[in-house]
């Protein structure tokens, strides 16, 4: 009876093993929501400083993050989302750490589309704020543009004055004006 004891803390050692194995990691990748900033009609006052009301963003989108530090050996690029119709469409690009225009032109009450063309060797955002340090109106979807990628933002602002754009991973370095006439 003695000599079949030893088999007990085997057991026990392959089954804390195999629970450990069915808690770990699935390589699934997590998915989150980016929630949207209030409009400027709840953010209060916009840079002009007058209230901010009747602006609208975009409904949230499920941004993805991965789920490990080690990258993808294969990656396949998000699909673009289609500007709205009859929305006004800007291109800004994203190298060498700036965004090759620094201000853009809007009309107000009229959907305008900016689309971020990451020519970087490094991960970029584009959001649009209230003001510098105000905020957040929208951001391009997906919410972080990889190398080689172009992410979309879509949305109508209708009250008039002077907003702030930057990619909040390099606020010094790459931000700008959006102008709502």
């Amino acid at each position: 009876m003695l000599k079949r004891l030893w088999v007990l803390p085997i057991l026990a050692i392959l089954a804390i093993g195999l629970v450990a194995a069915a808690c770990g990691d699935d390589d699934e990748e997590p998915t989150g929501t980016r929630t949207p900033a209030a409009s400027p009609t709840a953010a209060g006052t916009a840079a002009t400083g007058t209230p901010a009301t009747g602006a609208t963003a975009t409904p949230a989108a499920t941004a993805t993050a991965a789920a490990t530090a080690t990258p993808a050996t294969t990656a396949t690029p998000a699909a673009t989302p289609t500007p709205a119709a009859g929305a006004t469409e800007i291109e800004i690009v994203a190298a060498a750490l700036g965004f090759d225009k620094g201000t853009l032109e809007v009309t107000a009450g009229q959907p305008f589309t900016i689309t971020l063309d990451n020519q970087d060797t490094v991960s970029h955002t584009l959001v649009i704020y209230t003001e510098e340090g105000g905020d957040e109106i929208a951001g391009v979807e997906p919410s972080t543009v990889s190398p080689g990628s172009k992410g979309t933002l879509t949305t109508t602002i209708t009250e008039p004055g002077e907003y702030y754009f930057q990619c909040d991973f390099h606020p010094q370095q790459m931000n700008g004006t959006l102008t709502v006439n």
